[in-house]
């Protein structure tokens, strides 16, 4: 059996609340993070990797309880589709590593590491066969254990296959394991997969939750559903301001930080127990959000 993940339970003030966006802050903030590497970017420089664990802290400090690892790209596949291919996987630990350090300046939270599809997050027909899947995300998932990650986030699935795959290898490690996928308008996972198969399925590969992510809020408002069925802890972080087409889901409205905290309020009294942001969220949205939920903490604290 999987090691059990952070408490989270339907009482509104255990809430286990996740970081917002890096790379879009990250690009918010100066960083260029268009290229391939996104927001493993950072890692290239001394002063890319400061700017990345400032961020973390600051999450942290806004109130969440889980950062994640800048680690969506550092896989050896995309690694090597942005001429770093020799860079596995110091670049994955040396993600793992400024947000542990965030952590340890803070004093508290846990550190996730990102596995996200290996070729791209929203172009599954570029997936590789579930075998060839199943081996690449082990690799990446046991660099992310030896790198320190508390538990690993399997996160924008857009293929059942491929996210089975990947959460199988994610558990293998013996970390806790959450599986978050994009959804369609339709209902569906990119890929046409069957979401109300895909969570359960998840579930019984070794997900301890389950989560909805990279979509506009009425997305999630739409979609939660499908998630609180598959019998374990839920939840959902939501997408802010331009869309790729290949979701296709229009441009998000990109809510204010009290805005958003009501919509996390919404998926809450729903029985959601995960709360974070995805694309386009930023440290005031998670601080609103723990507001609202009785978990702000003093500034500079």
């Amino acid at each position: 059996m999987a090691a059990q993940l952070p408490d989270a339970s339907a009482d509104r003030h255990r809430v286990v609340i996740l970081d917002g966006a890096v790379g879009t802050e990250l690009g918010r903030r100066g960083l260029d993070t268009r290229s391939a590497f996104f927001s493993s970017v950072a890692l290239l420089n001394d002063q890319g990797r400061r700017m990345l664990r400032d961020l973390h802290l600051e999450y942290l400090r806004a109130g969440a309880d889980i950062v994640t690892a800048a680690t969506i790209r550092t896989n050896r596949r995309a690694l090597e589709a942005a001429g770093q291919g020799s860079r596995f996987p110091d670049l994955a630990e040396a993600a793992v590593a400024e947000a542990r350090a965030a952590r340890d300046e803070h004093g508290s939270g846990l550190v996730a590491g990102s596995m996200a599809p290996v070729a791209d997050c929203y172009h599954p027909e570029s997936r590789p066969p579930p075998e060839a899947a199943f081996t690449e995300h082990l690799e990446h998932a046991r660099a992310l254990a030896l790198a320190g990650c508390d538990l690993l986030l399997v996160e924008t699935i857009a293929s059942g296959e491929e996210g089975i795959a990947a959460v199988e290898a994610a558990s293998a490690t013996g970390l806790p394991v959450c599986a978050s996928a994009q959804l369609a308008p339709d209902g569906k996972l990119l890929d046409g997969s069957d979401p109300r198969v895909f969570f359960p399925a998840a579930v019984a590969a070794g997900a301890g939750a389950v989560l909805v992510n990279c979509i506009p809020p009425d997305g999630i408002d739409a979609m939660l559903e499908v998630a609180s069925s598959a019998g374990v802890p839920f939840g959902a972080y939501a997408h802010l301001g331009e869309m790729d087409p290949a979701v296709r889901w229009p441009r998000s409205p990109v809510l204010e930080p009290e805005a958003y905290a009501d919509r996390a309020a919404r998926w809450i009294e729903r029985g959601a127990t995960m709360i974070g942001g995805c694309c386009g969220t930023t440290p005031a949205h998670i601080a609103a959000v723990a507001r609202r939920f009785g978990r702000a903490r003093p500034p500079g604290t």
